[in-house]
């Protein structure tokens, strides 16, 4: 059996690796078969327990909001009510059926990597296949800058549709890189590596020019800087010693952002933060560009009418028609916004699951970082302060609607939640 759980741990790795590839597996196609291979992992997994008449399942709490949110798409898709040819709560009863479906392979997934990577070896080991991929991922983006800019035109985007979910992918990794020279779990020859490393993701994101990924870049590192010190260190001096490398290592990445800024010249990103104003206020004519003002306060009154269990999980691009301000001109499939948009698709029952989650999360993450295994702290500082951008993030983008985002989402919040130290259990077991 040592055999077929190498081999859904292959699966696991396979798919970090390429999910991100196809767009971030965001088209129909990529989605479709990103969700057969998670069900054929599963499958495994199934051969598994039956040849070993016995179950290990992660014991992570945090799978209750992601049940709780797939049974509220349940109960959207049941024919409860009757409005004009509409049988259903949510508005497109197809559309949530496919959100589910995705949603119950995101399930899967999280249970199969909280299961399956469950040890500091295996940790270790997605620790540094992440990074190499955000490491990858981040060369091909700047290449995409400048020796591909005659090919390619449409920005520094790596494999993804869009600047903000390239640099929010990227924002995940360098969070664990950044763990890494914090936490000194590396040898002093290898801190100059993790340095590069980081440069060239912070490098990349300020090319992406997306200000969302920019806010939550500094964010991530001010967050990294706060909860690293280790107030409680057995010796005042050792504490001091952390409090400099912190300092350090914060004042080594403003002269990152800086650098790459000055370097890269970074002229996209300022003209992007000189639109800000004119996105945000309200007397800009819905044609005449992309305002997230307007889409905010649609969504704000779809969620008024909808408070409870929202219009259904998918069906958003369906519902927002009737609140377009842009009569039709304006093509609006999510509400830029990952916390307002839950809410509008599931209702306050949504939203306080999602809330739920975020609680969960952080708090069974830093009860998990006061170890003394200094490695493991690391990894769960690294995974939080990724999980910590992305949320930041998520106020003004979808990154979380993103195939490949949100399953490295997911891998991070078990790597910062998983119980994986001596003597503590880390699965239910259930004798078949």
């Amino acid at each position: 059996m040592a055999i077929l759980e190498k081999v859904i741990f292959a699966s696991l790795i396979l798919l970090l690796i390429l999910t991100p590839l196809p767009y971030g597996t965001v088209e129909n196609w990529s989605v479709t078969v990103w969700e057969l291979w998670v069900f054929l992992t599963v499958l495994l997994w199934g051969v598994k327990v039956a040849k070993e008449g016995q179950l290990k399942l992660s014991a992570n709490p945090l799978v209750w909001p992601l049940l709780g949110l797939l049974l509220v798409a349940v109960v959207q898709m049941l024919p409860l009510v009757s409005v004009g040819e509409r049988r259903t709560l949510s508005y497109d009863s197809y559309a949530t059926l496919q959100a589910a479906i995705k949603l119950l392979a995101m399930i899967l997934f999280f249970l199969l990597f909280a299961t399956f990577v469950s040890t500091e070896e295996r940790c270790s080991l997605v620790l540094n296949v992440v990074i190499a991929l955000a490491f990858s991922i981040a060369i091909i983006g700047i290449g995409q800058s400048y020796v591909g800019k005659v090919l390619w035109q449409r920005g520094t985007f790596g494999p993804f549709v869009n600047r903000n979910h390239f640099a929010g992918f990227l924002e995940m990794g360098l969070g664990l890189a950044a763990a890494q020279v914090v936490g000194q779990t590396v040898h002093r020859e290898k801190v100059a590596i993790y340095l590069c490393i980081m440069l060239v993701l912070v490098t990349a994101v300020v090319l992406s020019a997306s200000r969302g990924g920019n806010l939550a870049l500094a964010a991530e590192m001010i967050f990294l800087a706060l909860v690293a010190w280790p107030a409680r260190a057995a010796s005042q001096q050792r504490r001091l010693g952390a409090l400099w490398r912190v300092i350090a290592a914060a004042v080594l990445f403003v002269v990152m952002v800086v650098g790459a800024m000055l370097f890269t010249g970074s002229d996209e990103l300022v003209q992007n933060l000189s639109q800000l104003q004119k996105e945000t206020q309200t007397e800009t004519p819905a044609s005449e560009r992309f305002s997230r003002h307007l889409i905010w306060r649609a969504t704000a009154q779809m969620i008024q009418d909808h408070p409870l269990l929202g219009v259904g999980l998918g069906a958003y691009p369906l519902a927002y028609t009737r609140y377009d301000p842009s009569s039709g001109m304006q093509r609006v499939e999510q509400s830029h916004n990952d916390y307002l948009q839950i809410v509008a698709d599931a209702g306050l029952v949504g939203g306080l699951l999602a809330l739920s989650f975020l609680l969960l999360l952080f708090s069974r993450g830093f009860a998990a970082a006061q170890t003394q295994n200094r490695h493991h702290r690391a990894i769960v500082l690294g995974a939080l302060a990724g999980c910590f951008a992305i949320a930041v993030h998520s106020f003004v983008d979808f990154d979380l609607q993103v195939t490949a985002n949100a399953q490295l989402f997911l891998a991070l919040a078990s790597l910062a939640t998983s119980q994986r130290e001596k003597g503590a259990p880390p699965a239910y077991s259930f004798q078949a």
